[in-house]
């Protein structure tokens, strides 16, 4: 098995996007409340505002690569 395939994930298909109705692979935690983003809204995001915004990131952004492997796109 390689790292990919044991990796537990905390988002799921059912964590949604703030700005579409895309699947979230990003959880922007911060001291005013928290936002899902999905790869391309993270990645427009203006991310000096995001990091002072968050006081945590959790970026799965690599699940994308794990399903495009297992053909799950």
């Amino acid at each position: 098995m390689t790292e990919l395939e044991t990796k537990q994930w905390t988002l799921t298909a059912n964590d949604r996007c703030d700005a579409c109705p895309s699947q979230a692979y990003v959880h922007v935690k911060g001291v005013a409340g928290e936002l899902f983003l999905c790869g391309h809204h993270y990645n427009k995001a203006n991310k000096v505002k995001l990091e002072d915004f968050a006081f945590e990131i959790i970026d799965e952004r690599e699940q994308l690569v794990q399903n495009r492997l297992k053909g799950d796109d």
